[in-house]
């Protein structure tokens, strides 16, 4: 892991409380168009790659990029139609345009819903080629994330895209 991957996975598990017991947040990443990845979070030191990213499957598979999607996801902060994560179909339930209260910029907000709705996931677009994703812990109800740590994971997520943001990205 690259020394940039390595601060921004400790970035990620400080802000977003990933190292806490009974943390809101499942697995998190910061994804910048331009440089791929900056880096990727589990709670309580769990792998978060296979949230965001497909193991299986290699070129010609007829399974849309990983990356690529992540990349239209910046570009238009979550397409309506929805999008495919790790083999995952996500589709947008609202988007709002948040301004940040310390720098002014506006941060653009989506929620994401899975296909059974079991899993909620937030993305935040920072800048113009910088996007937050925050899953929600779905397991703390049987048949659907619950709305208390969806609204708790917001926060957190809005309060690190506004780090972000105040870092200049």
């Amino acid at each position: 892991m690259t020394p940039v991957a390595e601060q921004w996975g400790e970035a990620l598990r400080t802000h977003l409380a990933l190292g806490e017991a009974r943390s809101p947040v499942r697995a998190a990443a910061a994804f910048s168009a331009d440089a791929g990845f900056f880096a990727v979070a589990g709670r309580d030191d769990e792998d978060g790659w296979p949230y965001f990213r497909s193991v299986a499957g290699g070129p010609g598979d007829g399974s849309p990029d990983d990356v690529e999607a992540l990349c239209t996801v910046c570009e238009e902060a979550v397409h309506p139609r929805g999008l495919r994560i790790a083999g995952v179909p996500w589709r947008r339930e609202s988007r709002e345009v948040i301004s940040d209260a310390v720098t002014g910029s506006e941060l653009e907000l989506a929620l994401l819903r899975d296909g059974d709705r079991a899993h909620a996931m937030w993305v935040v677009r920072a800048g113009q080629d910088v996007c937050v994703f925050v899953l929600v812990d779905g397991e703390s109800r049987a048949g659907g994330a619950d709305e208390a740590p969806v609204s708790e994971t917001r926060s957190l997520a809005l309060d690190f895209a506004s780090f972000l943001a105040g870092q200049g990205y």
